[in-house]
């Protein structure tokens, strides 16, 4: 590996990182927030199986009103399946909660906030457009991909908020502003006429309707929650800052519409990488946030214990792979839709067969005790005997040795002699082959794919870009009666992170 040459910018950007922080220059590049708040953030898990309901909030703590964009996508392969705007005013939280239905998962909220369109006071069931109708190839927002089409599949994803502007509008802000706890006026902005775009020409109380540049300040939090089963797994939501390319005065689209998402990211990331920033330029703003995400090994532990009968899920999400991977149906002949870095295989249907499907596959798995006991070798396991499979999907919940704490149809498993323990799962494969090749973030192809990523002045960040967290449940078989005795604990996945740069 090259050492980065640290010279005047990289020690001024340090040096902000260890004074104010990186999030302290948000007009800098896009760049993971230090504290909890920025312009995006990213949720890895809802889900609504095995007795669980998905809370979520989102809370604006400045004193600016803001626009935002919330997009739910199910877990196969991050087709969307409800999105919506939220407008927040000054000091606003907006609430949530993701839940069962007959047939799949429904939006419900008892909040007051204004949201376009507005919700239903039953919810708003998530629906099943965005994967059904005919198989398309290549990289679509929407079309028949080979998996299931049935609203089931709604039932877990994950989640996305991102602000579209700040509202400074007189007349709308006063609208959303709440009064004896009921915004004065929601109709302002669930208007069909309603536009605060860029080049928006509209006219609200005197004033123009655009909104300005995203300022941040967002955060959130989501709990999985089961009632019946006495648990409650919360986490915070990895938050970018530095979202908005310079150039933009804001990327507010209306409620219909499949934008902003990730890809309007910044060109810019900066990565805090061994005592030094690394500044990668980039074709796709989705890269930019890959390049944020890419991590070489995911570690974290598990419980097993038979006295507590307790088990531990692994969620693993990765937002940016729909933007690279191509849907492409192998029976198909003379159709071979190009697959771009970091993964290594194209997307339909079920993906349990080797060059089928999305799966990035691995087999040098490693996990020790508690007492640094190592074994050598673990694969992954799939739902039916002796069937291997990887991680599949956008959002995979691997289960060790059958655990199954969340329900997951997106389940992978990993077997372990342990009881308790630590595992670490490397994504390092390379050498793949790949029809039509791999391109990469610089716009080269490689005729066999690899777990990578290379940037336009070089940078090469090597893994794939993810976000999630480890849980696990307990049950105390000694309660006393009519005592309720099962728990449940989150932890964030720990990381490493490899990346080379070009001679300067």
């Amino acid at each position: 590996m090259h050492k980065f040459k640290r010279n005047s910018l990289f020690l001024a950007l340090v040096t902000a990182i260890g004074s104010a922080g990186i999030a302290g220059t948000a007009s800098a590049a896009v760049h993971l927030s230090d504290n909890g708040q920025g312009q995006v953030l990213i949720y890895p898990y809802y889900t609504t199986r095995a007795g669980n309901d998905t809370y979520l909030s989102v809370l604006n703590s400045t004193a600016s009103s803001k626009a935002l964009k919330v997009r739910f996508s199910e877990g196969k392969n991050g087709r969307e399946v409800l999105s919506f705007n939220v407008y927040l005013s000054p000091y606003d939280i907006w609430t949530a909660a993701v839940v069962n239905t007959a047939d799949g998962a429904k939006l419900v909220t008892a909040d007051k906030s204004c949201t376009a369109p507005a919700l239903p006071a039953g919810g708003k069931s998530f629906v099943n457009f965005a994967y059904s109708g005919a198989a398309l190839e290549g990289i679509q927002p929407s079309g028949g991909d080979g998996a299931t089409t049935l609203l089931d599949r709604t039932r877990e994803g994950y989640f996305e908020i991102i602000e579209m502007g700040m509202i400074t509008n007189t007349a709308i802000n006063a609208a959303i502003t709440h009064t004896s706890g009921v915004p004065a006026n929601c109709a302002v902005v669930q208007a069909a006429t309603m536009d605060m775009g860029p080049a928006s020409t509209l006219v609200v109380g005197g004033q123009s309707a655009r909104a300005f540049k995203a300022t941040g300040g967002l955060s959130g939090t989501a709990s999985l929650i089961n009632v019946a089963g006495g648990t409650d797994y919360g986490y915070a939501p990895v938050v970018l800052e530095g979202f908005f390319p310079q150039a933009v005065e804001n990327i507010w689209n209306p409620p219909g519409s499949i934008f902003p998402d990730l890809s309007f990211a910044d060109l810019t990331s900066l990565v805090f990488y061994k005592g030094s920033v690394v500044s990668s330029s980039w074709n796709k703003g989705s890269d930019a946030v890959s390049a944020l995400l890419m991590h070489d090994n995911i570690i974290n532990e598990f419980v097993l214990d038979t006295a507590t009968l307790s088990g531990t899920d692994w969620v693993i999400t990765m937002p940016t792979k729909h933007y690279n991977v191509p849907v492409h149906n192998p029976s198909l002949t003379g159709s071979a839709p190009q697959l771009f870095s970091p993964f290594t295989s194209k997307f339909w249907g079920i993906g349990n067969v080797w060059g089928v499907g999305t799966c990035e596959v691995d087999f040098s798995l490693k996990n020790w005790n508690r007492e640094g006991r190592h074994d050598s070798l673990l694969v992954f396991m799939g739902p039916l005997p002796g069937e291997f499979t990887s991680l599949c999907w956008e959002t995979n919940v691997v289960t060790i040795n059958h655990s199954q704490v969340l329900g997951s149809a997106n389940e992978a498993n990993i077997s372990v002699p342990f009881e308790h323990g630590w595992v670490r799962m490397p994504f390092n494969s390379d050498n793949i082959p790949v029809v039509n090749g791999q391109t990469d973030g610089n716009g080269v192809v490689h005729s066999q794919a690899a777990h990578s990523l290379t940037s336009v002045n070089g940078d090469t960040y090597f893994g794939l870009p993810t976000v999630g967290f480890m849980v696990q449940d307990f049950i105390n078989q000694n309660a006393a009666p009519g005592v309720l005795a099962t728990y449940g604990g989150n932890f964030n996945h720990k990381y490493t992170a490899r990346i080379s740069r070009l001679p300067l």
